[in-house]
């Protein structure tokens, strides 16, 4: 037999380093899924099954065709939020290691989220879900403005809004419902559950990045988030290391946050926020982090997180020695183009420039450049490395892509150099 790992959701764009991740940790082929995967075949992967990452039976099905034809699955790793789910039924199903069913519950249902934290004394925010407009104006009467309203089982900041009032509260509702009537059947996620949470007025956060095994649990790192302006909370940017990341505070409240839900395998996704000297969770995923983190957390550390990741699932029993120490700063910004409608976009020389690593460019001429709601409304992305760690938040790579933008997207009433 030949042995692989399969690697669910690492066919979603900024997780292609989890292949690399997949060959550090034994001599297994490392195989993905994607949906109709002849049209969309990755070639950077061993191999690549035809089936919806997010459908079991599908996938049950190619996986049981190419065990007859010999290869068998090693581990079935989850990658992102979406993939939680079905890679725990089919190591159930294969006996191979996996999560507890309520861990993944907790970790994919922010009420039941935020329950296990409070439960554990945990420091997170106010809130309690709603299905209806009736339950939400009452519900209001328990919280003082401003407030946020989210979906229970979503991420990328998807349907998450701000509301100063009760007016702008039922409105926020009503956005987020339009939000997942778009997005819950894609995702396969609840289109009906949501939250209305306390807002911390902060604009510092953090991530943390949690190593998690049986009976132990070591932070990686922590990232400093920078967030697109109020009322929406779309991740704009991040830096490897944050200048925080040797805060005993931070860690170990991303420690003990892991330690609430029972996560006990693979690399966590710990989002904090700062106010001061107070310290909340504001939410925990079971996977690693989106955004290209691991990408910069490797380029800064050299460590494939991913690796560490898939390790687990292997084996969570035993712990290595991992000593974490960043050797320079990693950083990404999201570019945001003003609104209105692409007419050009030009190709700046960048050759010269030996801070940036890569540009992407996710819009084309003649899309409509919308607010930045979420992970939808970016234009592109740049990477960056810096030599020096910072010693306080800094802006420099956000302010840089600002002005990169405005070279790159033309509006056709001016040229830029």
């Amino acid at each position: 037999m030949t042995e692989y790992l399969l690697l669910l959701g690492a066919e979603q764009f900024l997780r292609e380093r989890s292949f690399a991740g997949g060959k550090v940790v034994g001599d297994f082929q490392v195989w993905t899924a994607i949906k109709n995967a002849k049209y969309h075949y990755n070639a950077y992967f061993d191999f690549c099954l035809d089936a919806d990452p997010l459908n079991y039976d599908m996938l049950k099905i190619q996986i049981d065709e190419y065990k007859a034809k010999g290869y068998e699955p090693k581990a079935i790793v989850p990658l992102n939020d979406w993939t939680l789910k079905v890679a725990n039924q089919l190591n159930a199903t294969y006996g191979l290691p996996y999560l507890k069913q309520e861990v993944v519950e907790a970790c994919r249902n922010k009420y039941k989220m935020k329950h296990l934290l409070i439960q554990h004394g945990v420091s997170t925010a106010k809130s309690k879900m709603f299905e209806s407009l009736t339950q939400l104006k009452l519900l209001a009467k328990e919280f003082s403005f401003p407030v946020i309203i989210k979906p229970v089982d979503f991420g990328g900041s998807g349907g998450v809004y701000l509301a100063n009032n009760l007016k702008e509260c039922l409105d926020a509702y009503s956005q987020s419902q339009k939000v997942m009537e778009k997005y819950a059947d894609v995702f396969k996620v609840s289109k009906n559950e949501f939250l209305i949470e306390e807002y911390v007025e902060s604009d510092d956060e953090v991530s943390v990045e949690v190593l998690c095994g049986k009976d132990f649990h070591q932070v990686i790192t922590v990232t400093e988030k920078y967030l697109s302006p109020k009322p929406w909370f779309t991740e704009m940017g991040h830096v490897v290391p944050s200048h925080r990341y040797n805060d005993i505070h931070i860690n170990k409240l991303a420690i003990d946050a892991c330690k609430a839900l029972g996560i006990d395998r693979g690399v966590a996704h710990v989002e904090v926020k700062v106010k001061a000297q107070d310290l909340f969770v504001i939410e925990v995923a079971a996977r690693p982090g989106g955004d290209a983190i691991m990408d910069l957390i490797e380029s800064s550390y050299g460590i494939n997180p991913y690796g560490l990741h898939i390790s687990m699932y292997l084996n969570n029993d035993v712990q290595d020695v991992y000593i974490f120490e960043p050797t320079h700063t990693s950083a990404i910004a999201f570019l945001k183009a003003p609104l209105g409608e692409i007419k050009q976009i030009n190709h700046p020389n960048i050759s010269d420039d030996n801070e940036i690593i890569r540009v992407n460019l996710l819009k084309k001429v003649g899309d409509i450049v919308g607010n930045p709601e979420n992970w939808s409304s970016r234009e592109g992305l740049v990477q960056f490395t810096f030599s020096q760690l910072p010693t306080r938040k800094i802006f420099y790579h956000i302010e840089k892509a600002k002005k990169l933008a405005k070279r790159i997207f033309d509006y056709g009433d001016c040229m830029h150099d």
